[in-house]
């Protein structure tokens, strides 16, 4: 059977988040954003086509200063007549992706637009969100740190082939490789590889990739955090 998965964003994001309608109140999105536990509330008409988007940031702003001279009643009364629409950031000013977007893609647009959160829209109508955390979570899984091992950090020539050292000595030890992530920079004149194996019983591995020429920097040791 064809694998499906792709790297696509639609693979890694949890749809149907919550949502709020335009027409809302000050206090119904703060009553969700609490309730939910969420920072981002994309804004949908009735059609789930996306509209704009309250984060709870917007909302504290939106509140009165403390200084007001406003009695209690009075601020109520505004607040509960603060409608969504008038607070949130419009559509038009949103960075939005589609489901199709690669996640690398959608990380760097928000590092480059220093955002917290991407909508993601099939057509006009609202897919699911993808968040900092959804975002971390991807990081976190990629360095595999929800499963127990020990993370080896290895110095290599910066050439082809030079990985499969690497390999073929983890593989004399009968041991799985649960992750590998190979950065782009140098250090010292080096590729650096941070590589999580399926075992914490690493010495003889670490002593065999030492005869076999490879510098290991650091050695790791943690429990999976499940």
């Amino acid at each position: 059977m064809k694998i499906q998965y792709r790297g696509f964003i639609r693979e890694r994001t949890q749809k149907d988040p919550v949502t709020i309608g335009p027409d809302a109140s000050f206090f119904d999105a703060r009553k969700l954003v609490l309730e939910k536990g969420v920072r981002h509330l994309p804004v949908v008409d009735k059609k789930n086509r996306l509209v704009g988007i309250v984060t709870d940031r917007d909302i504290r702003e939106a509140a009165p200063s403390d200084a007001t001279t406003l009695s209690f009643y009075e601020l109520n009364y505004l607040l509960e007549n603060l409608k969504v629409s008038a607070f949130m950031t419009p559509r038009e000013k949103l960075f939005t992706i589609t489901p199709d977007t690669l996640v690398e893609d959608a990380v760097q647009l928000m590092r480059d637009q220093k955002i917290g959160c991407l909508p993601i829209l099939e057509g006009e109508k609202l897919f699911g969100i993808f968040t900092e955390t959804a975002a971390l979570d991807h990081l976190a899984d990629i360095f595999g740190v929800k499963q127990k091992g020990t993370r080896l950090t290895i110095a290599l020539e910066d050439k082809p082939g030079t990985m499969l050292g690497i390999l073929e000595v983890i593989r004399k030890h009968n041991v799985n490789v649960i992750s590998i992530v190979l950065p782009s920079y140098k250090v010292e004149g080096k590729r650096l590889v941070a590589m999580r194996i399926a075992t914490e019983s690493y010495k003889d591995i670490v002593k065999d990739l030492e005869k076999a020429g490879y510098e290991v920097l650091s050695i790791g040791k943690w429990s999976s955090k499940e």
